[in-house]
Formats: C-alpha cells, sequence, structure tokens
C-alpha cells in the first residue's frame, strides 16, 4: 500500500515539526473525535469507518518519497534541516492505543466516537486521516439505516459506484452493507470485503439489440441475457413502454425479477405484480430504483406498493441532504513538564470541547459521558479497537461485518419508535445524553482554575 502520510492537512506537517523543535512530541495525549450535532431530521447516527481507519494507522510512516517532497517545499524544508524535526519523520509510526464505539453501534452527539492515545505528535498526525474515513463512512451507515427502516423489511441494494469518488464508492459499499443493506454492484467491495455484488443490465444492452429489431429487440436482449447466465436474472423493463417490457420479460423461463428505474413507480409496481402472477411468474421479484431516498421508500412501504427490493444509489452515498457529518477532532488530556496528565478544553463559543478521556455509559434511559475510570450503571460503549485488515481472510471480514450488522439491529430495536421515525417530530429532543456529575465537576474546575490535573 502507498504511503498515507501525507493525506492530511499541512498545518498537521507543521504542528509536528514545531512540537519536535519545542520537545512536545514525546509527550503523552489523548484525543477524543465527535460529532457535535446531529444532520437535520436525524436522531442517530451509525458509528462506521473506525475498524477500517486503525487499520491504516497501523502502517503510518513517512516513505522516502514523501520526506523528498517535504525537504523541497520553500516552508517545510527549513525545518527538516533540524536534526530533531528530521529524526521525528523519519522514525514516525503509529504506536498509540485506539478506543472506539464499535461499528454499527447508534450513537449521538458529543459522544466521542473515538479516542486516541499515544505520545502528542502520534495522536495528533492522525487527525485528518480519522476525520476524513469516519466523516464519511458514519454519514453514508447513517443515511442507509434510515433507508433500511424505510423499507421495512425489503431489501435494499447499494448502487452508487458512479456517484462518488472511485476509492470512496467501495468504502460507501461498506458503510451500506453494515447499515442493513442486502449487496452492492461494486466489484471491488465483494473483493475487498466480501460484500454480496448483485447487477444484471443497463439501458443500453437493450439498446444495443434493439438496433437490429427496434423495440423487439428487447426480447431479444432478455433472452440474449437470460442464456448467458446459468442463474435466473432481473431485467431492466423500463427502456421503452414499462409494462409491455414486464409482458415481454415473463416470457423468459428463469426470471428472478423486473426493475423499475422510472415513471410513476407504484402505479407501476403494482401493474407489473399483476401481470407477472398472470403469466405464472409468481416469484419474480419487483425492484425499484430510480433516485430513491427514505422519503420515498417510505411513502410506498406505507402504501403496501407490491415491492420486494429497491436499488438505491445517489441518495445513499452523496447524502444530499446531509452531505457533511462535521465530526471533529480535539485534544482533551496532555502531560504537563512534570508529568502530570492534565484535562484541557476548548471553550470557544459555540465550538466547545469536553476535557478528560471519557467513556460513555448506556441504560435503556439514556447516555451518560463520564469520565474514563469511573464506574456508572450501564454498558460501556468504547472498547479497544481491533483492525479490520484488508488482507486478512474474507471468513474473518464477513463475521466483522456480520457482527457490525448485529449490533445495529440490537440497538436500533431497543431504541423507541420515535427515534427510528424516518420524519421524526421536529419538537422531539431525542435520546437523553448527560454528563456524569464526576465530569461536570471537572469542567467547573478548570472553569475556575483554568486546568485540572487528573
Amino acid at each position: 500500500m502507498a504511503s498515507l502520510a501525507l493525506f492530511t492537512d499541512r498545518y498537521q506537517l507543521t504542528m509536528l515539526a514545531a512540537y519536535a523543535r519545542s520537545g512536545l512530541a514525546q509527550r503523552r495525549a489523548v484525543f477524543e473525535l465527535f460529532v457535535r450535532r446531529l444532520p437535520a431530521c436525524r436522531r442517530y447516527l451509525v458509528a462506521c469507518g473506525v475498524g477500517r481507519a486503525a487499520s491504516l494507522l497501523s502502517d503510518l510512516s513517512f516513505s522516502g518519497d514523501d520526506l523528498a517532497r517535504l525537504e523541497a517545499d520553500p516552508f517545510l524544508g527549513a525545518a527538516l534541516r533540524d536534526p530533531a524535526v528530521r529524526d521525528l519523520f523519519e522514525r514516525f509510526r503509529f504506536g498509540g492505543r485506539v478506543l472506539a464505539i464499535p461499528e454499527g453501534r447508534v450513537c449521538f452527539p458529543h459522544e466521542p466516537l473515538i479516542r486516541v492515545e499515544g505520545t502528542l505528535a502520534e495522536a495528533q498526525l492522525v487527525e485528518t486521516l480519522l476525520l476524513s474515513i469516519v466523516n464519511h463512512d458514519t454519514r453514508v451507515a447513517s443515511k442507509c439505516a434510515r433507508i433500511v427502516t424505510a423499507a421495512r423489511g425489503r431489501e435494499c441494494f447499494e448502487f452508487g459506484t458512479r456517484r462518488t469518488h472511485e476509492h470512496a464508492a467501495v468504502d460507501a459499499a461498506r458503510a451500506a452493507y453494515i447499515a442493513g443493506f442486502s449487496g452492492t454492484s461494486n466489484e471491488e467491495a465483494g473483493r475487498r470485503y466480501g460484500i454480496p455484488v448483485t447487477g444484471t443490465m443497463a439501458h443500453a444492452f437493450i439498446l444495443a439489440h434493439a438496433a437490429d429489431h427496434g423495440e423487439d429487440g428487447e426480447a431479444a436482449a432478455f433472452r440474449a441475457f437470460a442464456d448467458t447466465f446459468a442463474l435466473p436474472s432481473t431485467c431492466l423493463v423500463d427502456t421503452f413502454d414499462t409494462l409491455r417490457g414486464v409482458d415481454r420479460a415473463s416470457e423468459v423461463p428463469a426470471l428472478a425479477g423486473v426493475r423499475i428505474d422510472s415513471g410513476d413507480l407504484a402505479a407501476l409496481a403494482l401493474k407489473a405484480r399483476t401481470r407477472l402472477d398472470l403469466a405464472g411468474q409468481t416469484r419474480a421479484h419487483v425492484v425499484l430504483s430510480d433516485d430513491l431516498d427514505e422519503y420515498k421508500i417510505d411513502a410506498l412501504t406505507r402504501a403496501l406498493v407490491p415491492v420486494d427490493a429497491f436499488g438505491v444509489g445517489t441518495m445513499a452515498v452523496a447524502t444530499p441532504d446531509a452531505p457533511s457529518l462535521g465530526a471533529v477532532y480535539k485534544l482533551v488530556a496532555l502531560e504537563d513538564a512534570r508529568g502530570h496528565m492534565v484535562a484541557v478544553q476548548k471553550r470557544g463559543s459555540g465550538k466547545g470541547s469536553s476535557a478528560a478521556p471519557k467513556q460513555v455509559f448506556r441504560t435503556d434511559a439514556g447516555d451518560v459521558i463520564a469520565v474514563e475510570g469511573e464506574s456508572q450503571p450501564g454498558e460501556p460503549l468504547l472498547q479497544p479497537l481491533e483492525p479490520i485488515r484488508a488482507e486478512q481472510p474474507l471468513e474473518h471480514l464477513d463475521h466483522s461485518l456480520a457482527a457490525a450488522r448485529a449490533r445495529l439491529v440490537a440497538d436500533l430495536a431497543r431504541m423507541p419508535e420515535r427515534l427510528r421515525a424516518v420524519d421524526p417530530r421536529r419538537d422531539d429532543e431525542g435520546f437523553p445524553v448527560t454528563h456524569s456529575d464526576a465530569l461536570a465537576t471537572l469542567h467547573a474546575r478548570i472553569d475556575r482554575e483554568g486546568r485540572a490535573v487528573l
């Protein structure tokens, strides 16, 4: 794998150099990654990306090419001529400890999704990479969980590869799968993570056969596709007249189903189901696509439209209603000159953070954010992270993703239905998240004295 050390913001490198010069680089530090607020109309997030991120951290270092580029930079080059700075960059390896809310768990604003413990240099440099991964994967998983809820037991398939960056598409498929999607159209996601891959034909395939036969080529296209593969296939039926396409697909002996990608989906699905049944294709599925999101799917399933599955692309991976999650990464504790760990806190108006390393405890009544080490009733959510490595056998990856999917199902089942609603009431206060008395006392002490030794 190519070096990821430069997949970062410039100020991470400038701070790293300055830490080396000032002697701060090797001090013990703790950072936490969290979200300040939920996107509109959301009542929860789905933790995702943390296992993938931790795998990358273990291999993080500056290659020779990285160092050569930095040396040639007019600004950073001068700093790298200092032996202390050069040594830090050359020897950099991430040896810190990562705790996280496991993938698939439901989480809420201000709760640390990730806690990173290590030297100040180690924990600082990983900020941008962690935020890039967790902001993306958690954003997609949280959206897709809502889509799965709206589907009310119908299968959902991720079709968004062409709507996002080619590398992001692979991990969007992974996030959607953790959220409960049944599969993806992305082949690399299948290879890398063992996610089921599905897909049949595009309109171009129908048109290619229509070049010689006009609209009658649609039937030839369906036959050619069925003859090519040993398993039953799904026919795309809305290239010309959708219902006529359903009739032509019904003539295919091994028909898995029909997909409708345009028009009045509710009306067409009902008519397609009727025609399939009359033709004896009672086991054939009706699959709907066409820029679907949780609101459209919710309306279809509430109306009991006879649909078996949904293909979701743009809305799943681009999440246009919430294109940025807004997760942040803040220093919460640092070793002082005497070797004591000191709680630190950003207190800027409207963009503050919470001091000290923390744990989150969950009960049915709500979550409590507590100082690490204190005892609280409930289940502690932050756990030492077991990285998910791409080179591990698919059996291990299958188990990891299956465990994440199971965690989400269990968490959503415990949540009140009002919080799982696709369109929750605007006056709903959401799931209770409070600070423990010890954490509140610590914050008051920092406000009063400016610092607090842990």
